[in-house]
């Protein structure tokens, strides 16, 4: 038995990195809601505005376009209510444009704006989980409001092309808009922080969702960039906080350690996923000598040049193992991994990604998810395919 674990489920999400614990720790002691008028409340409130300034100068971004929020699925939430309801009362029609792959907090939102009257265009994917920007720009109708597109996919680690959809989109809005109109884009860039530049400028999007937990901060705090002029209306009522737009005391320690976090993810992106990118591959490398029929699902990552697949992500099947047996084993062996996205954990039915990548249905069930983290190692990657060989000769039908 190994005595030291390995943790491979960093897309599920993180620890908490030192910088941010400290961050966390010295803004406990602040006790003052930050809405109030006494220096115990003022003190709260510039840490709080401090932070926010943080996290929008990490993604290119005002400070008044950041949006706290208490989680990812919050952001969500946020974005696709607070911009498509008050629409659909108003318009009656609205059509929104999305992917087969996007995480449950995009799809079940929009499934229940749908019983509002919304008219929902889901994009296939190829067998990378790709979006064909081709594909958006004939799914655009006069009706179209809103495209949410994640900009890196939780369970296979696509890389969406969201630069080339949003020209789409703008080319759209210049040929066939009123002047002034325009199709709001909205990327859930929860997992890509540590991987790909999030410059909000540079990416075009209106919307973006960011979620501490993922990006090797605490638990509780999530983020929505609204770019300027972009309508959105609360979906939770009952103060004026956060631009109006969410009601409730800000959460300051965990923003200020949000922040930190943040800020550290965009720093030195490339060279972490340079470094990243030869362990992960080293680690493909070493499953398929010890089990040579092992299926990757998802993007390639043998193609140079190509960073289709986010740098820490590898999504196996082997045939003939159940996935949900084999992460039993894993853990029991010192390994942590999962099956799919953790907020689908405990349904029957197979990952809603995977089945979209047309995998056979026979190898549905089949489908492992390791995501390394940040300064993961050769010998922890050697230590993980050992694992899985095995877990393989143990348990596989």
């Amino acid at each position: 038995m190994f005595k030291k674990r390995v943790y491979a489920d960093a897309a599920a999400a993180t620890p908490v990195s030192a910088r941010s614990q400290r961050e966390l720790i010295r803004l406990l002691s602040l006790y003052g809601n930050a809405g109030a008028l006494h220096k115990e409340g003022v003190d709260a409130k510039k840490e709080l505005e401090r932070a926010r300034s943080s996290i929008a100068a990490s993604v290119g971004a005002h400070a008044d376009e950041i949006v706290f929020t208490a989680s990812g699925t919050e952001a969500n939430n946020l974005a696709l209510h607070g911009l498509l309801r008050p629409m659909l009362l108003q318009d009656g029609e609205v059509h929104a444009i999305t992917c087969a792959i996007e995480h449950q907090s995009v799809l079940e939102p929009l499934r229940a704006l749908e019983r509002e009257g919304l008219y929902v265009t889901t994009l296939e994917v190829n067998k990378e989980g790709l979006v064909d920007p081709e594909a958006l720009r004939g799914a655009l109708n006069d009706e179209t409001a809103l495209v949410s597109i994640q900009l890196v996919n939780s369970e296979v680690g696509t890389i969406e092309p969201v630069r080339e959809l949003i020209k789409v989109l703008r080319k759209n809005d210049k040929k066939n808009l009123p002047a002034g109109r325009r199709v709001y884009f909205h990327t859930d860039a929860s997992q890509a922080p540590l991987w790909v530049d999030i410059n909000v400028e540079r990416l075009g999007v209106d919307l973006m969702t960011l979620d501490a937990q993922k990006v090797l901060g605490p638990k509780g705090i999530g983020a929505l960039y609204i770019r300027r002029g972009t309508p959105v209306e609360p979906i939770l009522w009952g103060g004026k906080q956060e631009f109006a737009l969410r009601g409730g005391t800000e959460n300051v320690p965990q923003a200020g350690a949000f922040a930190v976090a943040l800020a550290d993810a965009q720093s030195g992106v490339e060279e972490r996923v340079k470094k990243m990118t030869s362990v992960r591959d080293y680690l493909w490398s070493e499953i398929k000598k010890l089990i040579p029929d092992v299926i990757l699902n998802g993007p390639k990552i043998s193609e140079v040049g190509l960073r289709l697949r986010v740098a820490n992500n590898l999504n196996i099947s082997i045939p003939g193992l159940e996935a949900e047996m084999a992460v039993v084993s894993l853990d029991a062996l010192g390994i942590a991994a999962s099956t799919r996205s953790a907020c689908n954990i405990g349904s029957a039915e197979p990952s809603h990604v995977i089945k979209a990548l047309d995998v056979p249905s026979e190898m549905a069930g089949t489908a492992i998810r390791l995501t390394l983290l940040p300064g993961a190692t050769f010998h922890q990657a050697r230590r993980i395919a050992a694992a899985l060989k095995e877990t393989a000769d143990r348990y596989r039908a």
